[in-house]
């Protein structure tokens, strides 16, 4: 007896997807590999990942485009995703500590590299601990070379080389002893003017301006029973500058600030959070205790302890000390 449902069967063969669905799903891979992996914290649904922008490079031959980043500028390869066709949708490099992202060509999605498009319009700039012997080591592996090495009025020994799938890197060495004072005075003799934000001129405490995520350590106080002397002291060590001798904060040190104080009988850390409210009902809830928040001319802080009886502040920096 034939069986009803084999009118209904489908025929096992595999269906070419629609171009839109194909996108669509490459986008949510790329999104899903991008977000890490070590974050498990349910219970908060704020974003806490700092703002930042990777490089996502497409070249014509992705598998030879690592062979030659791992060979010749030092790269580490972290993954790769290969296609059935043979193409890498998405692979991951580290750089020192920075990543760049890249992919074969996808000319049917319209995704094409510097060879398909008659060049790159950007470049990538790779500091090195030897720029000559960087430089030459890439053209070693097939680079081809721009600009030969040679020492720049801004402080660095640099070399331009075309990797050889159509993108330009800038290799770089900081000048031993640059005066970072000169640097304008020498764009002035390539015809070149320097100009800054106006805020950077107004602004005494630029220096401590930043961009802050919750968990960042925004301010610290060390503990020193004679504040004069530990004024000295670490004015003599570490450069620190105490422009007001009388309640030790140090003026001079980029975020996260800090002070040296004499009430204190501990050092005191003070972490950035979203929402301070918010964050001292978390501490109440896991067994810690929190002060009510306390509102300064550089922000809100709140007074814990965890549930170990350890002290720790919580703090939102006022808007003039982020960015």
């Amino acid at each position: 007896m034939t069986d009803v449902f084999d009118a209904l069967r489908l025929h096992p063969t595999p269906a070419t997807p629609s171009p839109r669905f194909a996108t669509a799903l490459r986008d949510r891979l790329t999104t899903a590999l991008e977000t890490p992996m070590t974050n498990t914290n349910t219970g908060n649904t704020a974003s806490t990942r700092a703002l930042h922008v990777t490089p996502y490079l497409t070249v014509r031959n992705a598998a030879a485009a690592i062979d030659f980043y791992v060979a010749a500028l030092g790269a580490v390869e972290l993954h790769r995703l290969v296609g059935d066709d043979g193409r890498i949708g998405h692979a991951q490099l580290q750089f020192g500590s920075s990543v760049v992202m890249l992919a074969d060509e996808y000319p049917e999605f319209d995704v094409r590299g510097p060879e398909s498009l008659g060049g790159s319009s950007c470049s990538f700039h790779l500091e090195v601990d030897d720029v000559d012997a960087a430089h030459a080591l890439a053209l070693t592996h097939g680079a081809t070379e721009v600009r030969p090495v040679d020492d720049q009025f801004h402080g660095s020994r640099q070399g331009v080389v075309r990797d050889p799938f159509g993108h330009r890197w800038v290799l770089s060495t900081p000048t031993p002893g640059f005066d970072p004072a000169s640097y304008g005075t020498n764009a002035a003799t390539m015809g070149f003017e320097l100009q800054e934000p106006a805020a950077t001129a107004l602004s005494g405490d630029e220096h401590q301006v930043k961009h802050y995520d919750q968990g960042d350590l925004y301010y610290f106080t060390l503990p020193t029973p004679d504040l004069a002397k530990a004024q000295a002291f670490y004015g003599a060590v570490l450069g620190w500058r105490f422009d007001d001798a009388e309640n030790g904060h140090v003026g001079n040190i980029s975020a996260p600030p800090g002070s040296a104080h004499g009430a204190t009988v501990t050092a005191d850390l003070y972490f950035v959070v979203d929402d301070i409210h918010a964050a001292v009902t978390r501490v109440r809830a896991m067994g810690g205790t929190a002060d009510e928040p306390v509102h300064y001319d550089s922000g809100s802080a709140a007074t814990c302890t965890d549930d170990q009886g350890i002290r720790f502040h919580l703090s939102v920096p006022a808007d003039k000390y982020r960015r």
